[in-house]
């Protein structure tokens, strides 16, 4: 998504060895981080936060999501669980978000105010059961999980091939024999792994300079 309310300006600790070992591992990537490396790394302000704005954002525009979570921040009142618990669904669809946005974060809320569900607890989660208890919310599918993992989490290796921004940036630089569905597909994906593999244990910081090259804000999705 692209709104840029309630978002830290902090590179991950990882991210200068990365640069680094990216750099010297594939010349590609190095032109990319020479070029863009003084754009920061935003981040979320934390996991609910996170899970929030992927909710925001299902199937609407980046603009769009950015408006709505914007208006959503203007109205915010304390912390993110309790202020969505006990905002009534009326003050909330007033906002333009539907009923099914609206129950899916009513749940996430729920599960963070009984404790269910902590910040603490998914900082110690590895990647895997991350993604599965942000898919275990309706809606919301590995993009999601993996915009969690990136920007609230900051894990380090993450490379969310599904992403259409990440598999235009794959056929401009990388394979100009596919398109940006081909890429995807099983017959280039072998292709790809391998050349990921390369930016392994990175590919959260190498996604990030693909989504640069295309000086667009991370995170163009296709519905999940």
């Amino acid at each position: 998504m692209t709104a840029h309310l309630s978002t830290e300006s902090a590179f991950p600790d990882y991210w200068e060895e990365a640069l680094f070992y990216l750099s010297e591992r594939d010349p590609v990537m190095k032109r990319l981080i020479e070029r863009y490396r003084h754009i920061e790394f935003t981040a979320h302000e934390s996991v609910i936060a996170s899970i929030l704005r992927a909710i925001v954002g299902q199937q609407i525009s980046n603009k769009a999501a950015a408006t709505l979570w914007m208006r959503l921040c203007r109205l915010k009142q304390g912390r993110w669980d309790s202020f969505i618990m006990v905002t009534p669904i009326n003050a909330l669809r007033s906002l333009g978000l539907n009923p099914r946005k609206i129950a899916a974060m009513k749940e996430v809320a729920w599960r963070f105010v009984c404790g269910q569900w902590t910040e603490e607890g998914f900082a110690r989660m590895d990647d895997a059961t991350v993604s599965r208890a942000i898919e275990s919310i309706r809606g919301l599918g590995p993009w999601s999980a993996m915009s969690v993992l990136i920007f609230a989490l900051k894990r380090p290796d993450i490379f969310p091939l599904d992403d259409f921004g990440v598999r235009q940036a794959l056929v401009n630089l990388y394979f100009s024999d596919e398109n940006v569905i081909s890429v995807g597909r099983s017959g280039a994906k072998s292709r790809v792994k391998l050349l990921a593999n390369v930016w392994a244990p990175y590919r959260t910081v190498a996604t990030w300079f693909l989504w640069r090259s295309l000086e667009n804000t991370p995170l163009e999705k296709e519905s999940e």
